[in-house]
């Protein structure tokens, strides 16, 4: 994989992550096929969930998999680099998390990340995983941003979509490929309270591959919203 830092690289440990830092939050993301085009984020928050710090990276062509491991190794390696105690790292692929608790082989192209980061996890003490709904994982936005590149079809796409609000944020927009169907969509601001999680559709690729849908893009364009889709209110921060 070809390696390319889309942030500033880290020169000396953070005394507010070391100090505050609590809980990282890991994400790959792969775009259009698999493999495919790929790139990785983390957010580290405090214990009250305050953002702290957050990182993305394009990786090149990766299984979705191989590019949740090598999301979590950059983010054991950031904690270990600044003397974090006891991170919770958290993410959304039980096919990484569930064989790194048990010791079990990583997946099909992520097995040679396995060793790398065993080695790691033994440099932090009281290290935990946890596995998070993908919803609730702060750095799926993080690890889109690095995508945007193959946006432009799939907002090309996006435009001959109809799209019907039919509640407070919520929306009904028709199938690209099946006029008759419609997918239900949710693109509330961060930190409006409603119930559900604030960005959401039915369709396969945003449950799946976690990737901007074009039913998404529909609703994020009528309504003049596209960064919704790629940053949280404290993501951009």
């Amino acid at each position: 994989m070809v390696e390319q830092e889309t942030d500033r690289p880290l020169r000396e440990p953070s005394r507010k992550v070391m100090e505050t830092g609590k809980y990282v939050y890991v994400a790959g993301a792969v775009a259009l096929t698999e493999p495919g085009p790929a790139s990785v984020g983390m957010a580290v928050t405090d214990a009250q969930g305050r953002l702290i710090a957050h990182r993305a990276q394009y990786l090149g062509r990766a299984t979705r998999h191989e590019a949740v491991a090598q999301a979590l190794l950059n983010a054991a390696r950031y904690a270990q680099a600044n003397a974090m105690r006891e991170p919770v790292f958290r993410l959304d692929d039980r096919g990484v998390a569930d064989p790194l608790v048990s010791g079990r082989p990583l997946p099909g192209r992520a097995e040679p990340l396995a060793g790398p980061l065993r080695e790691v996890f033994a440099l932090l003490p009281g290290h935990r995983i946890e596995l998070v709904s993908p919803p609730a994982n702060l750095a799926r936005q993080v690890a889109l941003t690095p995508l945007v590149d193959w946006l432009p079809e799939r907002t090309r796409r996006a435009e001959a979509l109809r799209v019907k609000p039919v509640g407070d944020d919520e929306y009904e927009v028709t199938s690209e490929r099946y006029p008759d169907r419609v997918y239900h969509v949710r693109l509330r601001p961060t930190g409006v309270p409603g119930d559900g999680e604030p960005i959401s559709c039915e369709c396969a690729d945003f449950q799946h591959r976690g990737i901007p849908c074009k039913h998404l893009l529909a609703v994020a364009r009528e309504i003049g919203a596209l960064e919704r889709v790629f940053y949280s209110e404290a993501a951009a921060s």
